[in-house]
């Protein structure tokens, strides 16, 4: 065979078959008695656009309903999502960036080849957003057409789901040694405000798996805080090195749920083992204080 025409998730052609449209899922809840779950439904598996068409992921969808509606992410039992593991092996620090944007619920904007293969990806990193969304990791969210005939697009994470996905892919980078038990240990501390038991785990972390030769400047810490970050599950705004009120935050997390704390981190490293960690942690403290922050207003109150 040859001469094949190829309809890509671009084109409206037989747009509406790769999947359920939000009718046919009101349908299927409805005649199984659970009207009721579309809104969670949408939020865990809806997000993905072919063409003009809304499409729902339809193995996520059938098994959702299978399980009496309770929410998983059943994309991860299809197969591995080894990808995104191997992207963020050999991540530049711009896809960091962009990887911890999509995160936070932001669209990355980007060229758009949906004719990418898995091999380009490491000869062109900047083809990985084209390969996540044809693979099913990204949506489209806007088509910006250019005048070379090409186009860029505005991309985001399609849902909950694919969420938890990029999370797990995260933590397991971030926690090769103990996994996700350390990163539920961590989560559970910072939930639950309970500094000691922070400190600990955050400590065990970095006994286990990092040199004494990675650890020698203020930076390292603060691109393990923000890597720790991905695991709050969009519980937060993360923001990093911007200027506020009258000074500089390190980090910020404004959060985005009802009853969480607002975080500001001021880091401090120590370059020798003399000196005090309780002197250096007096001057962050202090730097926080005499340089207070704009007032930073999230959906459930500000800082």
């Amino acid at each position: 065979m040859n001469n094949l025409k190829v309809n890509t998730i671009m084109d409206d052609r037989y747009s509406a078959y790769f999947g359920f449209s939000k009718e046919e899922v009101a349908q299927m809840l409805a005649h199984y008695g659970h009207a009721d779950k579309l809104a969670e439904v949408c939020e865990w598996y809806d997000g993905y656009q072919f063409g003009s068409s809304e499409i729902y992921n339809p193995w996520s969808v059938i098994n959702y309903v299978d399980e009496n509606c309770y929410p998983k992410a059943f994309w991860q039992s299809t197969g591995s999502n080894e990808i995104i593991g191997d992207i963020l092996a050999a991540a530049t620090p711009e896809i960091t960036e962009n990887l911890r944007k999509l995160m936070q619920g932001e669209t990355v904007t980007t060229y758009v080849d949906t004719g990418v293969i898995y091999p380009e990806v490491k000869k062109n990193p900047t083809s990985i957003y084209s390969f996540l969304l044809v693979t099913g990791y990204l949506r489209c969210t806007e088509i910006i057409p250019q005048n070379d005939g090409n186009f860029m697009c505005r991309v985001s994470i399609p849902n909950k789901e694919i969420a938890f996905v990029y999370a797990k892919e995260i933590i397991s980078r971030l926690f090769p040694e103990r996994g996700e038990s350390t990163a539920a240990a961590i989560q559970q501390a910072i939930f639950e405000r309970n500094t000691e038991a922070l400190q600990k785990h955050i400590s065990a972390y970095l006994m286990e798996t990092i040199s004494v030769y990675d650890t020698g400047s203020e930076a390292f810490y603060q691109g393990l805080m923000i890597g720790l970050c991905a695991i709050l599950n969009n519980r937060y705004t993360v923001r990093s090195n911007r200027e506020s009120g009258l000074g500089r935050f390190d980090i910020q997390l404004c959060p985005l749920e009802k009853g969480l704390p607002g975080l500001v981190f001021e880091l401090k490293a120590s370059k020798k083992a003399s000196e005090s960690l309780d002197k250096l942690a007096t001057e962050a403290l202090r730097q926080i204080n005499e340089n207070p922050l704009t007032r930073i207003e999230s959906p459930h109150g500000g800082f």
